[in-house]
């Protein structure tokens, strides 16, 4: 008996680090935030947003972004220290809750960050429900479902880009190419002349859009190739773009690090 209570104890601990690894991201990602929902919270107070005929009252009060933000966050970190399988899903449920709060909220809506937070929360809450299964087994079934929700994403932003502004280049030449104060497009601009900047733009664009058609298919890929696929897909788009975007896929990254585990052998019962 000793010896199986041991042996849960094992497959409870490796499950929880599972968990607690995409809850630490999603905490993180929330973190890195607060200061433009702090900006964006004080421009929304003094230039008021009305839109009556979508948002209820309650999403377009600004106090409730406000509490779901902190609860979020709260969440998050609480789901970081407790060990009962209860608390757990409790924890990933209210996490859940107030981020979906925070992407339907008039102030939050549309918004990247909660978007994918929200996702990865309900990985969590997924995951909190199996706690107690053998990991050899759920292991494989939790990376491909955070791989299909990873799949799910990336495909969604490439589809989102097939568009003639886009293959020409032109939208990211606009946004980012031509004048955008980042290590990346100062190095261009700064190494080649004006027709050759916009040449980099398009082939730029051009590569994403195919590597996120790639990465749309994370769910049939090798467990761990995907993984690593996703991570590098993830920390390119920050950190070639804005350091402001690991707000974004930070929450994503540590969907992709749950392919990466590795699972410890599964003591002998005698």
């Amino acid at each position: 008996m000793t010896n199986e209570l041991a042996a849960m104890d094992q497959i409870q601990k490796e499950n929880r680090s599972i968990l607690k690894t995409v809850a630490a991201a999603v905490l993180i990602a929330m973190l890195w935030k607060v200061r433009y929902f702090w900006l964006m919270d004080q421009w929304i107070v003094s230039i008021p947003l009305q839109d009556e005929s979508f948002f209820p009252w309650m999403f377009r009060n600004q106090s409730t972004a406000r509490q779901a933000y902190l609860l979020a966050c709260g969440a998050a970190a609480a789901l970081l220290l407790v060990r009962q399988q209860q608390w757990l899903t409790i924890l990933a449920s209210a996490q859940l809750v107030f981020v979906v709060t925070l992407n339907i909220h008039q102030s939050g809506y549309n918004d990247v960050t909660f978007l994918c937070c929200g996702w990865a929360s309900a990985w969590c809450v997924w995951m909190s429900t199996k706690i107690d299964e053998p990991t050899q087994t759920l292991h494989p079934r939790a990376a491909w479902l955070a791989h299909a929700i990873l799949s799910m994403i990336f495909l969604g932003g490439a589809i989102g880009k097939l568009t003639p502004e886009y293959w020409s280049g032109d939208v990211l030449y606009e946004l980012y190419f031509r004048d955008k104060d980042f290590w990346f497009y100062n190095l261009v601009r700064s190494s080649v002349d004006v027709p050759a900047v916009k040449d980099i733009a398009a082939w730029h664009s051009r590569a994403v859009t195919a590597s996120e058609l790639v990465c749309g298919f994370l769910w049939l890929m090798p467990m761990r190739f995907a993984s690593w696929l996703a991570l590098a897909m993830l920390l390119g788009i920050a950190l070639t773009n804005n350091v402001l975007l690991f707000s974004v896929v930070t929450s994503l990254a540590g969907l992709a690090i749950v392919g990466l585990h590795k699972s410890s052998p599964p003591r002998p019962v005698r």
